[in-house]
């Protein structure tokens, strides 16, 4: 998908978009830890081509159904930019945070899975295995999640591409979102390089992996427990005080209050509640030690 939309876009700007290239520059880094296969100018390329496409398709879309529904025209045309801008830079905004939530999601499903494949790591290099090994075989275990990829990128380098062990390791450790994973390689190259005992080393790492990851697990667990008190105290007894208050406010009123009472306990019941709720599931999500 991305290729096709990066052959469109430089066909239709040609060099235009050029200049512009350098605002995006901060996100170089997180393309490469999100393994999205484009240089920054490819997707800043491609993202203005999807943006350019949206709105060709929208807006005319739009104007239509505002017509439809409005008796001004003038008012259906400028309610139709102002939907279509926001909708521009929502895109904008998805566009050029999504290699960052990308790469953040790569690196919590590493750290999330390093221990133990540490540990596996460790039994396969002290049962006397060439280190190339352990990536191999490490790399054909899709249950390590994208461990397994980068596992696979080094067995890749070395087995297709013809590179040393030490170089391949070295590149991947330059790629990746994850600190504890680039530590892990580093730590490697230089066992390598002086000869050192890898299994012995990788031994240690997965005791050190694995106590930071009981320790991320027990403050998630505290973190959890103080958002649910949070989120039965405040929402859901909120929710339900306002509703019986305003059911009481209701009777003691009639005509147009009561009217506006119904209408903003719906707004509460099927629009804030659902929508209160979706946040903290992604709130909870986004803490989760795990991808």
């Amino acid at each position: 998908m991305w290729n096709k939309f990066k052959e469109l876009s430089f066909k239709f700007f040609g060099r235009s978009l050029e200049p512009y290239v350098s605002y995006f520059e901060s996100i170089k880094g997180d393309l490469q830890h999100a393994n999205i296969p484009l240089s920054i100018t490819e997707y800043v390329y491609s993202m203005f081509f999807i943006l350019l496409l949206t709105f060709v398709v929208e807006f005319p879309l739009i104007v239509i159904i505002t017509t439809i529904l409005m008796k001004s025209l003038w008012m259906a045309f400028l309610l139709s930019i102002t939907v279509t801008i926001l909708i521009e830079l929502g895109m904008f905004f998805m566009f050029y945070t999504y290699p960052s939530y990308t790469a953040n999601t790569r690196r919590k499903n590493i750290e999330a899975s390093l221990s133990f494949a540490t540990t596996y790591m460790s039994t396969i290099a002290s049962s006397g295995a060439p280190p190339s090994t352990m990536f191999k075989v490490l790399s054909q275990f899709k249950e390590y999640g994208e461990i397994s990829r980068e596992a696979e990128k080094i067995n890749r380098d070395v087995e297709a591409f013809g590179m040393d062990l030490t170089t391949a390791i070295r590149k991947t450790a330059g790629r990746t979102p994850s600190a504890e994973l680039k530590e892990l390689l580093w730590g490697l190259d230089t066992i390598l390089t002086t000869g050192g005992n890898v299994g012995d080393f990788l031994h240690e790492k997965s005791k050190s992996f694995m106590s930071e990851y009981r320790r991320r697990l027990e403050q998630y667990s505290e973190t959890l427990s103080l958002l649910i008190e949070v989120y039965l105290t405040v929402i859901l007894v909120g929710s339900i005080f306002f509703v019986i208050m305003s059911a009481l406010m209701s009777i003691f009123s009639g005509g147009e209050m009561n009217l506006f009472m119904s209408f903003m306990q719906f707004i509460v019941v099927f629009v804030v509640l659902p929508a209160v709720s979706m946040g903290f599931i992604f709130l909870i999500r986004t803490l989760s030690p795990s991808a």
